[in-house]
C-alpha cells in the first residue's frame, strides 16, 4: 500500500517535469523574405542565438533543480524511517546544499551573459 510520501513524491515529479521542460522549438514561417537587408539578417541572427542560450540555460538550471527535488525527497523518506539514518539524511542535505549552489552559478552566469548583451531584467518580482 503506498503511502502519503510516495505519493506526494510521484505528484512532485510530474508536477515538476512538467514545470519545467523548455517549449519545443516552433517553426517560423512567414510570407516575407527573411533578411531585407544585411543589419537586418545580423540582427535576426542575433535574436534567435540569444533565443538558443536561453533554451540551453533552462535546460540546463532543470537538472539541478530536479537534484534538488529529489534528494529533498529521500531525506524526507529517511526522516520517516525507523531507526532514522541522519547519517544519510546529513549526506542528502549536503548534495541538496551543492545543487543549489550549482543552480545559483547557472543563474549567475547566465544573468552575466545576459548584461553582457545589454538584455535587461526586471528584478521587480512582479
Amino acid at each position: 500500500m503506498p503511502n502519503a510520501v510516495d505519493e506526494t513524491s510521484a505528484v512532485t515529479a510530474t508536477v515538476f517535469a512538467k514545470t519545467f521542460q523548455p517549449d519545443p522549438p516552433r517553426a517560423i514561417i512567414s510570407e516575407e523574405p527573411a533578411c531585407d537587408s544585411e543589419p537586418r539578417c545580423h540582427e535576426t541572427q542575433t535574436e534567435l542565438a540569444r533565443a538558443n542560450q536561453v533554451g540551453a540555460s533552462i535546460a540546463e538550471i532543470n537538472q539541478p533543480i530536479s537534484a534538488v527535488v529529489m534528494n529533498a525527497e529521500a531525506a524526507l523518506r529517511l526522516l520517516l524511517a525507523q531507526p532514522t539514518d541522519t547519517e544519510a539524511v546529513r549526506r542528502l542535505l549536503a548534495c541538496i546544499v551543492k545543487e543549489g549552489m550549482r543552480a545559483g552559478d547557472i543563474v549567475n552566469r547566465t544573468r552575466a551573459d545576459a548584461e553582457d548583451r545589454h538584455v535587461r531584467f526586471d528584478d521587480s518580482g512582479s
